[in-house]
């Protein structure tokens, strides 16, 4: 089946805000999400790769600045749609790299937030270390990416994704950036199997809107808290968080 690889597109397209859209109806998964994430959230937030703002509300909740960054013009319209009057946010439609670097640093960010971004930047090492640098000392890095190399197909390729994580890739990249590691495991193991059928059986190029609401409704409830308390040794996804040192 043919299918188109986004990895050096992806920014200029609107493929990745139609996918956006439908992963938004995965209400539950995204709470799941952010709440691993909360303990580690500051009061100074820079969100790299804010797409349509799914977590930006989240984060503008607990949180005094949230800066987000999105290069994405489509993804960028709807989030300022979406964060329309919300003082404590505001938006740059760039790369992180096309930012002034004296100004993130004037803003003392104590957090970066990234979540499924890593894995869209061929030099992820180099975005590592500029998250870090935009970082006060002590600030942390908080970063999601999809996980297990062997279930990259089609749908990777359409959304522009280099690849695909394991625990000692992710961790390695973390250590090579001057992170130290606080957190990295994995999660919703029951979404890999789903995700494998899909690449490598169905062959699947887009997010199926009625999979994702399956798994919301009927999955979801049961298998998310029961991985806050028994984290998975394998999954769909990693959480990482790593503090300037």
């Amino acid at each position: 089946m043919d299918y188109t690889d986004r990895r050096l597109t992806q920014t200029a397209e609107q493929y990745a805000a139609d996918d956006l859209e439908t992963m938004r109806e995965a209400k539950r998964y995204a709470e799941h999400l952010f709440q691993l994430f909360k303990p580690h959230v500051g009061r100074r937030v820079l969100e790299v790769g804010c797409g349509i703002g799914t977590m930006s509300r989240r984060l503008a909740d607990v949180s005094d600045i949230v800066v987000g960054i999105e290069p994405n013009a489509y993804c960028a319209g709807l989030v300022s749609e979406e964060m329309r009057g919300e003082a404590k946010f505001s938006l740059r439609t760039c790369h992180l790299e096309e930012c002034d670097p004296g100004e993130l640093t004037a803003l003392a960010f104590d957090t970066v937030f990234c979540v499924n971004v890593l894995e869209h930047i061929e030099d992820d090492l180099g975005a590592l270390r500029t998250f870090r640098d935009a970082l006060a000392p002590g600030g942390r890095v908080l970063v999601w990416v999809p996980a297990v190399q062997a279930a990259y197909g089609p749908l990777d390729a359409e959304l522009g994704h280099h690849r695909r994580y394991s625990k000692a890739s992710l961790g390695a990249a973390f250590t090579a950036a001057g992170l130290d590691l606080l957190t990295l495991r994995y999660s919703n193991p029951i979404g890999l199997l789903g995700w494998m059928f899909n690449a490598h059986v169905l062959k699947t190029r887009r997010h199926s809107l009625a999979q994702v609401r399956v798994f919301d409704t009927f999955i979801a409830p049961w298998a998310l808290p029961l991985e806050r308390l028994l984290p998975p040794p394998i999954g769909l996804s990693l959480i990482a968080v790593g503090q300037r040192r």
